[in-house]
């Protein structure tokens, strides 16, 4: 429970410091202005984003872990990436003076590293002392900088890395690693919060300092979780796998770049992203669709760990493939005509149709929704007690947050709703276990009321997602830039629950699952509706303090 706080913290923390931060870079100005090249966005953006990780970061140690020494190079080492990071930023940095600080912030994760291992293993080959301390460094570095070199589009690195940590995080529940999971919640939260801004249309960017932070962040989490202690051994094939999507397209563009005689680290816009964005595909979906394509590599990563290494390393060969040959699988898959049948059997869909799921289905459904949450405030058992007061102090936050956007903008936004959802689930736990089963309905017996939730709001969201246009013609987007890679972080938890042996990222991810499905189906509802804002944003604040209240008196 003291990592769910650690992460709600930082989530909220960074939420309300975020836009006054982006207010100060902007009076300072620092910021990154577009140059009509590799640069893709219109107006000058905020940079040095990275601080804000860089603040999570150190915060969350010092408060919560107590062995400092065992930690103190991973911390210099932080200290000199993030600095080169923000030099960058502020000033601008030569490429040279860049590896030179990357090879002094890695040395020090060396040190750290090395005297834990005795073997280091890299695809079953056990190398010996000299070539794997040079492997090991040119890795830590060339992950780092492959972080940075992917920071091309907004929330593309922020976006990994919340769900690589993500996957760390319930690994590390696994192997009870405190610091691991200290320092994957305190990120977690932070980048959760920081997305909130970064997401597509950015208002911030992470820079330099931010990206360079978090490849040095994840390199060290990737790696300590990859050393095998009883066997003083370091697989360095997982790192590999689970970082597959960064490290090969920088190993292909250095390629490319070499054998046309082009400057190695010279900037262009040969990189994955503007592969992907240049065939018309809008700027929300290309970070979606590649964060996608990282969880497969995620998926192949705990497959290789907890089961087979050889097939774990096939599939990660099978998946390298398309990564490869990127353009011409895309040209491939938007020549299709199939994609025109689709479009033209929605319009086909009968009218009479749609007005039902409008004035029929989506109340009924609304119904179910308030029962449901009705029937677990009155079902509730005895919740986690040391989440009750911090979840005071968190709701308090959010209403600070909510009033101080609508009085600066007079808009409301959203995302708080799944936040207070996920709260209330949270709250309304059995025994310290995040899951409500509430197993009886008076009307339909003895079905597993959480099962039937979801048998019923995934139709009715796949439905509406289909027919949007036809049934709210005005051209409002359902997900957000924010909401796709929730959906992606959701995606990542429902796979990881299912590949890895520990209950709890089950439970987890359970919780997450069926907190978004309400989120969107409110979204449906505020679209169909947009008169029923306030009130449902006023109601995910009621539901949650009163479950509150009931959790102080049980």
């Amino acid at each position: 429970m003291q990592y769910l706080i650690i992460l709600f913290f930082s989530l909220v923390v960074t939420i309300l410091v975020t836009p006054h931060f982006i207010d100060l870079l902007n009076k300072i100005k620092i910021v990154d202005q577009p140059d009509g090249r590799r640069k893709l966005q219109d107006t000058p953006v905020p940079r040095l984003g990275g601080l804000l990780i860089f603040i999570a970061l150190f915060t969350s140690i010092f408060i919560f872990y107590s062995d400092l020494n065992s930690i103190k190079y991973f911390l210099f080492g932080a200290i000199i990436i993030f600095t080169l990071g923000a030099y960058d930023d502020l000033i601008g940095a030569k490429w040279y003076l860049k590896f030179i600080y990357q090879l002094l912030a890695s040395s020090m994760l060396m040190i750290m590293i090395v005297p834990q291992i005795s073997t280091l293993k890299l695809f079953g080959i056990e190398l010996s002392i000299i070539p794997s301390y040079i492997i090991l460094m040119l890795f830590i570095v060339g992950t780092i900088n492959s972080f940075n070199l992917l920071d091309g589009l907004d929330g593309l690195v922020a976006g990994f890395s919340l769900l690589v940590l993500s996957l760390l995080f319930f690994i590390s529940l696994n192997f009870l690693n405190t610091f691991l999971l200290i320092l994957s919640a305190s990120i977690i939260g932070s980048l959760i919060g920081f997305l909130k801004y970064n997401s597509f249309p950015a208002r911030i960017y992470l820079g330099d300092s931010g990206s360079l932070s978090l490849g040095y962040i994840v390199i060290t989490a990737v790696l300590l979780i990859s050393i095998n202690h009883s066997t003083a051994t370091l697989d360095l094939t997982f790192p590999i796998i689970i970082l597959a999507l960064p490290i090969a397209d920088t190993v292909k563009v250095l390629i490319e770049r070499l054998f046309s005689g082009r400057h190695p680290f010279l900037a262009d816009r040969s990189h994955i992203h503007h592969i992907v964005s240049s065939k018309n595909i809008t700027h929300k979906t290309t970070v979606f669709i590649i964060i996608l394509y990282s969880i497969l590599f995620g998926a192949s990563g705990i497959y290789y760990m907890f089961y087979s290494q050889t097939e774990g390393i096939i599939l990660f060969v099978i998946l390298l493939l398309p990564l490869i040959f990127t353009n011409k699988l895309l040209n491939f898959a938007l020549n299709q005509k199939y994609l025109l049948t689709v479009g033209r059997s929605v319009n086909r869909f009968p009218q009479f149709l749609l007005n039902y799921f409008k004035v029929g289905v989506i109340p009924v459904v609304t119904l179910f929704v308030a029962i449901y949450f009705l029937f677990i405030l009155l079902n509730q058992n005895l919740p986690i007690t040391n989440f009750i007061l911090p979840s005071f102090l968190i709701i308090g936050l959010l209403i600070v947050f909510t009033l101080i956007n609508y009085k600066k903008n007079k808009l409301l936004s959203d995302i708080i709703i799944f936040f207070n959802i996920l709260i209330f689930f949270i709250l309304n736990q059995a025994d310290g276990i995040i899951y409500q089963d509430i197993s009886y309905l008076p009307i339909l017996g003895n079905l597993n009321y959480n099962l039937l939730s979801i048998g019923i709001l995934l139709p009715v969201i796949g439905f509406y997602i289909i027919f949007r246009d036809r049934l709210r013609p005005q051209r409002e987007a359902l997900f957000t830039a924010f909401d796709l890679i929730i959906i992606l972080l959701v995606i990542l938890m429902s796979v990881s629950s299912n590949l890895l042996p520990v209950s709890k990222s089950y439970i987890i991810s359970d919780t997450i699952f069926r907190s978004f499905l309400i989120y969107i189906f409110f979204k449906i509802l505020i679209q169909l509706q947009p008169r029923f804002r306030i009130p449902l944003y006023s109601f995910s604040f009621l539901m949650v303090i009163t479950a509150q209240i009931i959790s102080l008196s049980v």
